[in-house]
Formats: C-alpha cells, structure tokens, sequence
C-alpha cells in the first residue's frame, strides 16, 4: 500500500468515496461533483491537497487536507477535513497512513499543528485520532457563517 497525491484519474473514486462518506453521516444531499473535486483539488489554483491510499487493488481511502493558519501568531496549520477508509478495510492502518502522510505534508509546509474532527458518537474514530497522537480540543469558541451570494 501507498500514499500518494491524487490525480486525475483517480477523481471518479475519490467522489464515490466522498458519497460513501457523506452517506455514513447522513448527508445526502452532497452537491459534489467530479468536476468540483477538479477543480478544488487538481485546476490551476487547488483549494484541497488530496492524499489517497492505494494498492495493487485500486483506492482504499484518501484525505482533504485544507490550509489553516493562526495569523497573529505567524503560523500555519493543516485540517484534515475529510478522512475516509473504504468499508470492511478500517481498522487496518489506512488512517493512521493517511495521518502520517499529512503529518509530513504539514511539516513540508511549515505547518505547526494540525486538526481533525468528528461527529459527537464517531467514538471509534476519536479514539483512533487519540491513538495517533491528537489531543481533544476544547477552544473551538463560537463560529458564526455568512453566505456569499
């Protein structure tokens, strides 16, 4: 098995993933395309830094990493935004894979911490981020949204 950056031709499983994943939590209604996954995360400007894992078999989970940044602080960070590993393969190492090779990706960058989330009763994956050395993270303080129209 290998991690990797994805590429293009890797776009139509990583958006069957990213479906799969949207369906584990109950969001159906995703509106992402194979275009916008080309778009954020291959065009000229990418938006998202996609790992995926893979083996001699084809794609096994991937990562969406997004910039962060503490800007009075002057340092940077990675949010591992998306994190999935296919079903019947979790519980293997894929994640801790993924977070090691966004663990480097980060420090490439000059990243010094990282964050990922989870929902409240995703127990198995908070213990699996506990396990690769996150800490939980009380001081999310209150975050406001705004759409642009």
């Amino acid at each position: 098995m290998q991690i990797r950056p994805m590429r293009v031709d890797d776009i139509p499983a990583v958006h069957a993933m990213i479906l799969a994943l949207g369906a584990h939590h109950g969001d159906l209604d995703a509106a992402v395309t194979p275009e916008t996954i080309m778009r954020d995360g291959i065009g000229p400007h990418p938006w998202i830094r996609f790992l995926v894992a893979e083996d001699a078999d084809g794609l096994l989970g991937y990562a969406a990493l997004l910039p962060l940044a503490k800007i009075a602080d002057g340092i940077r960070g990675l949010d591992i935004n998306h994190m999935y590993v296919a079903e019947g393969l979790r519980g293997q190492g894929i994640g801790r894979k993924l977070i090691d090779a966004a663990t480097d990706a980060a420090r490439a960058l000059g990243c010094t911490y990282m964050f990922i989330g989870t929902a409240p009763d995703n127990i198995a994956a908070q213990e699996a981020y506990l396990a690769c050395g996150f800490a939980r993270w009380a001081d999310c303080g209150p975050r406001f949204r705004r759409p642009i129209e």
